[in-house]
């Protein structure tokens, strides 16, 4: 009974500390637009990607324009096409770190976990010790992980003014130059 409370405790920081994180990822209110459906797009734009280049630095876009990307990595490494300001892609690079330093991610894909389950009691009819297998998730809204081999699509509505950019936050890739500019004119 008295481990409720403590529960609850744990639940609620949790929560109240991890929310605001999440807010700043995507959405027009903080500046760099937003993830947008494949039906308002008014054009699209294929992006290459291969051992650690774009085809392009600079893509120009318009004001509150919805374009359609379509990223195709013919490399043998994996890449992320991440829309965003400098500030947040060097926090998203330390994110992408700690994942590929506990092996969530590797440098060809995400990796998958086995996670043991024990047996709970009468009505459960797994044996003891069961295993799950659980995928990795890369759920940034203003991100795709792109493995090699494989085309994506990602559509972004840009915002009405400001300063944004596009990189790969994949350890070494944006230091190797796997970064270009949105030129909103």
């Amino acid at each position: 009974m008295k481990r409720l409370p403590l529960k609850l405790l744990i639940s609620t920081l949790f929560i109240s500390t991890t929310f605001p994180a999440f807010a700043e990822l995507g959405g027009s209110s903080n500046g760099i637009g937003q993830q947008a459906q494949a039906t308002p797009a008014t054009r699209t734009i294929l992006v290459k990607m291969d051992d650690i280049n774009y085809s392009q630095k600079t893509i120009d876009v318009k004001p509150g324009e919805t374009v359609r990307f379509v990223l195709k990595n013919e490399g043998a490494l994996m890449h992320e096409f991440n829309i965003g300001q400098a500030a947040s892609q060097l926090e998203h690079q330390r994110k992408m770190a700690v994942l590929f330093k506990d092996g969530t991610l590797t440098p060809t894909g995400m990796a998958e976990r086995i996670v043991w389950h024990e047996r709970y009691g009468m009505g459960d009819s797994n044996p003891p010790g069961y295993p799950e297998v659980i995928k990795a998730k890369h759920d940034d809204p203003n991100a795709v992980l792109v493995e090699p081999g494989t085309t994506k699509e990602f559509v972004w509505t840009f915002p009405k003014a400001g300063s944004l950019s596009f990189a790969c936050t994949l350890p070494g890739h944006y230091q190797a130059g796997m970064v270009g500019e949105f030129a909103l004119r």
